[in-house]
C-alpha cells in the first residue's frame, strides 16, 4: 500500500542504493528512489512518479550531507546521461560497486562468497573509445552525449571520462563540420549524412583512429581528413563506416579507409593487438590490465594447460595467457573478430593458439567429441550473460576451472548459481572498476570443479 502522494514533500534518511546508484529512502516502509544522494544522508524530497510498490522522487534539499559527497567534476553531469554517480567520491564509488556485487552474489544467489574490495584506478580521462552522436538543431551543429532515456544530445565541449585527445579532436571536427557545412543526419526523416563520430586511441595516445559513421557512402570529408592529418599527427587511421539503416545501432557492416590503415595497435600485458573500428576492446586500458591479471592469477597456471577462450573477440584474454599455457583454443561468433585474433596471434609470434568461428555452445561439444579436453575455460560474455545451452556445453567440457569475467553482476550470479548446481564452486569474487563515475562494474571469479 503506497504511503505517499505525488508532489507532496517528505523528509527521510537514505538507507541504501539500487544497482543503478540511486538512493533508497522509505516512508512507512514504502520505498522511494532518489538520484544523486548518498547513503546516510538526510534529505527533503517530493514524489514525482508513484505506483503501488515504489516511487521515484526529486531531491529538494540535502539536509545533512555525507562526508563522501563531492561536487561533480563535470559541468554537464546533471543533464548528460553518460555518468550516474559523480556525486560520490572515489571511496564511496568503490564501496557502492562492491556492494552491488555482494548483493547479487550473496543475497540474490545466496552463494556466501568472500567479496574483495573494489580494484580502483584513475577516475578521470580513462576512456580510449568515444562514440559521439551528431545532430543539427535550428541550424546549429550539436555534438556530445544523450540525455538520460532520450535521443536529445547535450552539446558538450569537454568530457571528463574520455581521454584529452578525444576532447581535442571532437572540438576540432565540430569546427570543421560547421566550416564545411557538412550534411548532418536527421533520424526522424532518415535524411542527411553524418550520424556519429567515433574516436579510439591506444594506451599512450601514439595512435588514434577517427571514424565517420554515415547514412550512405557519399564522402564529404576530404578537407576534414587533410586538416586532421596536419593538426593531429598521431591520427594513424581515418575510416568511413556506412550505416544506412533506420536503427539505434551505431555501426554498419561496411567500412572504407580514408587515411592510413584500417586499424591502430595497442599493447596489453606485453602483447600487441590490432584494433579496428568495430573490434571489441575494453575502454579502460589501466583497469583492463588489472582485470586480466587478476583472472590469470586466480587461474594459477602451471604452464601445461589447454585453455578454451570463449567469446574470444580479437583474442585479448587468451593471447595474454599464451606464454603461460600449452595451448589456447579461441571460439568467437563474429567472423571478422576470428580473423583479427588469428592476425594478433601472428603479430605476437604466438603459435600455440587456434581460433574457431561459431557459437561456443556448438563448437565446444564438437571439440570434446574430437578428443579435446580443456583444463581451464575463460568466459567473458556480453551483459546478458551466458545462455543455458552454453553453460550446459561448458559443463560437458568439464574443465578443472572456469575463469568468469563479467560486466553485469546480475547475470554473473545467475550463471554462477547454475554452475554451482553442476559441481563448480567459487570462493571469492573481485570487483574491478573499469567505468569510474558510472554505475557499471566488472567482476572476476574462478569456479573450480568439485
Amino acid at each position: 500500500m503506497k504511503a505517499i502522494t505525488k508532489n507532496n514533500k517528505y523528509e527521510a534518511v537514505v538507507e541504501d542504493y539500487t544497482h543503478e546508484g540511486m538512493g533508497i529512502v522509505k516512508v512507512d516502509g514504502y520505498p522511494v528512489f532518489l538520484p544523486d544522494v548518498l547513503k546516510g544522508e538526510s534529505v527533503e524530497f517530493k514524489a514525482v512518479k508513484v505506483n503501488s510498490k515504489y516511487a521515484f522522487g526529486k531531491v529538494l534539499n540535502i539536509l545533512e550531507a555525507s562526508s563522501n559527497r563531492q561536487t561533480p567534476p563535470c559541468e554537464y553531469y546533471f543533464q548528460c546521461g553518460g555518468c550516474q554517480i559523480q556525486v560520490m567520491n572515489d571511496a564511496e564509488q568503490a564501496s557502492f560497486k562492491r556492494q552491488v556485487v555482494a548483493q547479487n552474489i550473496n543475497q540474490q544467489a545466496r552463494l556466501n562468497l568472500h567479496i574483495n574490495d573494489t580494484v580502483t584506478g584513475d577516475p578521470l580521462y580513462y576512456r580510449n573509445k568515444s562514440q559521439i552522436p551528431v545532430q543539427k538543431i535550428d541550424g546549429q551543429v550539436i555534438m556530445g552525449f544523450y540525455k538520460p532515456r532520450s535521443h536529445d544530445i547535450v552539446d558538450i565541449e569537454h568530457c571528463y571520462i574520455q581521454k584529452h585527445i578525444h576532447n581535442d579532436i571532437m572540438l576540432f571536427i565540430k569546427d570543421k563540420l560547421i566550416e564545411e557545412n557538412t550534411s548532418i543526419y536527421d533520424e526522424k526523416s532518415h535524411q542527411g549524412l553524418l550520424r556519429h563520430i567515433v574516436i579510439r586511441s591506444n594506451s599512450d595516445d601514439s595512435e588514434v583512429q577517427v571514424v565517420f559513421i554515415t547514412n550512405g557512402k557519399r564522402n564529404e570529408f576530404l578537407s576534414i581528413v587533410k586538416a586532421l592529418k596536419e593538426s593531429f599527427p598521431n591520427v594513424k587511421s581515418i575510416v568511413q563506416n556506412i550505416n544506412d539503416e533506420k536503427t539505434n545501432v551505431i555501426f554498419g557492416q561496411r567500412s572504407i579507409v580514408l587515411l592510413g590503415h584500417d586499424y591502430i595497435t595497442d599493447t596489453l600485458l606485453g602483447k600487441s593487438f590490432k584494433i579496428r573500428d568495430r573490434s571489441f576492446y575494453q575502454v579502460n586500458h589501466e583497469q583492463t590490465e588489472k582485470l586480466y591479471q587478476i583472472g590469470l592469477d586466480m587461474a594459477d597456471l602451471s604452464g601445461d594447460e589447454t585453455i578454451i577462450d570463449t567469446y574470444s573477440g580479437i583474442g585479448s584474454i587468451g593471447l595474454t595467457a599464451s606464454d603461460r599455457v600449452s595451448k589456447i583454443i579461441g571460439i568467437e561468433v563474429v567472423e571478422s573478430a576470428v580473423e583479427d585474433a588469428k592476425e594478433n596471434a601472428k603479430l605476437n609470434g604466438i603459435d600455440n593458439a587456434d581460433y574457431y568461428l561459431g557459437k561456443a555452445e556448438e563448437v565446444m561439444p564438437r571439440l570434446v567429441k574430437e578428443g579435446v579436453s580443456a583444463d581451464i575455460v575463460f568466459v567473458d560474455p556480453p551483459r546478458k550473460g551466458c545462455h543455458t545451452e552454453f553453460l550446459d556445453a561448458l559443463i560437458e567440457v568439464a574443465p578443472k576451472k572456469i575463469v568468469y569475467i563479467s560486466c553485469n553482476p546480475s547475470t554473473l550470479q545467475r550463471d554462477m548459481k547454475y554452475l554451482e548446481r553442476h559441481g563448480f564452486k567459487a570462493s571469492e569474487v573481485t570487483p574491478v572498476d573499469l567505468f569510474p563515475q558510472t554505475k557499471h562494474i566488472e567482476a572476476v571469479t574462478v569456479l573450480e570443479k568439485q
